[in-house]
């Protein structure tokens, strides 16, 4: 009983290390001014994104109350650069597929470019990076994950077609312990992606 107490009280802190500024929901925006039959998909990582995959946030207020240099997972930061481009690459892959069920043709010398950026993203569970880098840390550790997104639709000339954002992350603490380490994470880019679509058809 004492382990679960301690448990806990360990996840309790965890959370509330989330930092103030963290990223929140963010409704799904977009006023693309043409549909589309055929696209090309580039997904990219935003720079300060990039730079947490081996560093804490350069803002010292995204850090949450991390109690040493080293905690990423309550610090928002090395979160890998593989687990970040397996993030990109999944992104990339989940817009064509959801394209492709609307009847969009995804194409590398299509004339319109949907350009997209991954903004942020925050695991579920500590990702490898963050567990070498912290040996007190354990995949048992938890916390509520998401991701939000940007993307702009870029014609021949490259003239802007419209934008579009969303984010989503999880709320509800209890919903995170049984998923992986990026579960919330996948599943905004899932949500996104079928967004997208529906809305370029």
């Amino acid at each position: 009983m004492r382990h679960l107490f301690t448990s806990l009280i360990l996840t309790a802190g965890l959370v509330a290390a989330i930092p103030a500024s963290a990223k929140t929901y963010k409704k799904f925006e977009s006023d693309f001014k043409t549909s589309v039959s055929g696209v090309k998909v580039e997904v990219v990582i935003d720079e300060e994104l990039a730079w947490r995959g081996e560093n804490l946030p350069k803002d010292r207020r995204d850090r949450g109350s991390i109690r040493n240099f080293n905690d990423g997972f309550a610090g928002n930061g090395f979160y890998g650069d593989k687990d970040l481009a397996r993030l990109a690459e999944r992104l990339e892959n989940r817009l064509a597929e959801r394209l492709m069920k609307e009847g969009i043709e995804v194409n590398e010398n299509a004339s319109n470019v949907l350009r997209v950026k991954l903004i942020d993203a925050k695991p579920n569970r500590p990702t490898f990076r963050q567990l070498s880098k912290n040996p007190s840390l354990s995949f048992k550790s938890y916390g509520k994950g998401g991701a939000s997104f940007e993307g702009e639709l870029l014609s021949a000339s490259g003239e802007s077609n419209g934008s579009v954002s969303y984010g989503w992350y999880e709320y509800d603490i209890r919903d995170s312990y049984y998923g992986g380490t990026w579960s919330d994470a996948r599943t905004a880019i899932d949500r996104f992606s079928k967004k997208v679509a529906k809305k370029l058809n």
